[in-house]
């Protein structure tokens, strides 16, 4: 039933007092619902949820103290201002009225600037009642339901699907690869992206459908009177348009795309709520299991029962997935760090550069406090970085003269031949995404897409400057190496162009930190190069 809300419900005895009331509260711009006596006031309530109720106390049939009882029992008002009026303002009245939950006492005959400012306080108190319900069932981040008052209009739609018949469908939708684009491009535009991503649900479904956000990146739709075919038309039109509505202009390399699994209490095995959600689970994962960036339905799995997993043995399966994915990374990672050491052998002045970089990042997660899988992943891409060179001519390695312009774009272009090597090895997803806007600048005047700022990903901003570090501290054939305070100094000097100005400083933080590791290192660096310092 459809509740038409209104600000004031004025329940009187007295016509003249009652239409006195009525005009007083539409002159100041309130709407309102007039009842004569109890059980017409009750009903009016009960109907318009009003925000406020001003009632007499002495009523025929059901006085004010019972009315005002009644509201307080009823979980569906909960939040409505309660104003008692009466002749008489004697203590007892007032005792009792406050013992049943009334928000305000009013003696007749009273100021109607009085009455106003506590009609007034009433729709505040309201406001910020409905604000604090709303906060208390929705996700603060995207403004959708969350998971817990999602599981209630759950329970309300599939009892109301199965009272009066027709179909209730559910899509679950999941965010494809989220961890590597939290890992690259930060957690900020991890969040726009989870933003966008509602707003793009909100815009693709109807009024009657309910989004809500299940947990980290994953989505539920709850579609009431809709078909399991209808359902996959919806999933299908939200799944193509994602990448395009979930876009972020200033950062075109991204692409989001979304797996999503469907399901109908028009299946057999749906007996329950429960049961909807997991079957739109499964289809979901399968989806994820054929490649992602598709929609299954659920009843795509008829006919094949499965039998239903113990708990400890599915902990027992994720952690075994979880050991063979690392066995099969680290596999990966040592085949490719011996090309990388024998790609060094050609370039003796920077044989120690990969392990040089991974230090000093290192150093700067330190520094910075950040979690062990951003240093997990900047550490392969320090390794990794300068794979490229494979590509670069000897002449070019050796070369002990300024380099010519076309030569000086040969290794700009490394981090983009290195992520051309690393791509067919899906492993290193997000490696590959630092090491590809390595050459950003800050200021956006940076190669491959000019990102510039915070749109640049963490990572590469953080590799950028331990990599100038190095190589400034770090003989070369054509230059002898800087002093640490030289090094330091001209990275300042960059910052706000080349580099990002918060990371320059901690990388003089990180240096006072743990200063004589530092200089250690630059030595270790210094005695292994074949050039003669100085």
């Amino acid at each position: 039933m459809h509740i038409e809300t209104v600000d004031v419900c004025v329940i009187e005895g007295d016509a003249p007092q009652r239409e006195c009331l009525h005009a007083q509260l539409r002159t100041a711009q309130f709407s309102v619902v007039l009842a004569e006596d109890g059980v017409a006031g009750l009903r009016a309530i009960r109907r318009h949820h009003p925000r406020v109720v001003i009632c007499d106390l002495a009523l025929p049939g059901v006085d004010g103290i019972e009315i005002a009882r009644q509201v307080r029992a009823d979980p569906c008002l909960e939040g409505t201002y309660f104003i008692l009026v009466a002749a008489a303002n004697s203590r007892e009245n007032k005792h009792l009225a406050l013992n049943v939950g009334v928000d305000d006492f009013l003696a007749k005959p009273f100021d109607s600037d009085e009455l106003a400012a506590c009609v007034r306080n009433g729709m505040r108190v309201h406001r910020l009642q409905e604000r604090l319900r709303r906060a208390a069932l929705t996700d603060g981040l995207t403004g959708l339901w969350n998971h817990s008052h999602l599981h209630s209009l759950l329970d309300i739609e599939f009892a109301r699907a199965r009272r009066y018949g027709g179909t209730l469908s559910l899509l679950m939708l999941d965010l494809d690869h989220f961890k590597a684009i939290n890992d690259t491009f930060g957690h900020e535009n991890g969040n726009r992206v989870l933003r966008a991503t509602a707003r793009h649900l909100n815009q693709s479904v109807r009024d009657i459908d309910v989004v809500a956000r299940y947990g980290g990146e994953e989505f539920v739709v709850v579609c009431p009177q809709t078909s399991i075919d209808d359902a996959l038309v919806l999933a299908e039109r939200i799944r193509a348009g994602l990448p395009q509505r979930v876009a972020l202009p200033e950062l075109p390399q991204l692409t989001v795309t979304c797996s999503i699994g469907v399901s109908s209490t028009d299946d057999a095995g749906v007996t329950g709520v429960t049961d909807l959600i997991n079957r739109a689970d499964q289809a979901l994962y399968q989806a994820k299991r054929c490649g992602r960036n598709q929609v299954v339905r659920a009843s795509a799995f008829e006919g094949f029962p499965v039998e239903p997993a113990q708990p400890d043995e599915v902990e027992r399966l994720r952690k075994q997935v979880a050991s063979l994915s690392l066995q099969s990374k680290d596999l990966c990672l040592q085949c490719v760090w011996a090309l990388v050491q024998a790609l060094e052998a050609r370039d003796p002045c920077t044989a120690a550069h990969s392990r040089n970089v991974t230090f000093y990042v290192n150093r700067l997660v330190d520094a910075g406090n950040w979690p062990e899988s951003l240093r997990t992943t900047l550490s392969n891409a320090a390794m990794l970085h300068d794979l490229g060179k494979i590509g670069v001519p000897d002449r070019v390695i050796a070369k002990n003269s300024p380099l010519a312009p076309d030569e000086a774009a040969l290794l700009r272009d490394v981090p983009q031949m290195t992520c051309r090597i690393l791509e067919p090895l899906r492993v290193f997803e997000t490696e590959c995404l630092i090491i590809r806007h390595l050459r950003e600048r800050f200021d956006g005047t940076g190669v491959p897409h000019g990102l510039k700022g915070s749109n640049i990903p963490l990572g590469s901003r953080l590799l950028a400057i331990a990599e100038a570090f190095d190589s400034m501290t770090s003989d070369r054939v054509h230059r002898v190496r800087r002093s640490i305070e030289s090094a330091v100094a001209e990275i300042q000097v960059e910052a706000g162009r080349h580099f990002d100005p918060e990371l320059a400083d901690l990388l003089e933080r990180a240096l006072r930190q743990d200063e004589n590791a530092w200089r250690e290192r630059v030595e270790t660096a210094r005695r292994s190069s074949p050039i003669l310092s100085g």
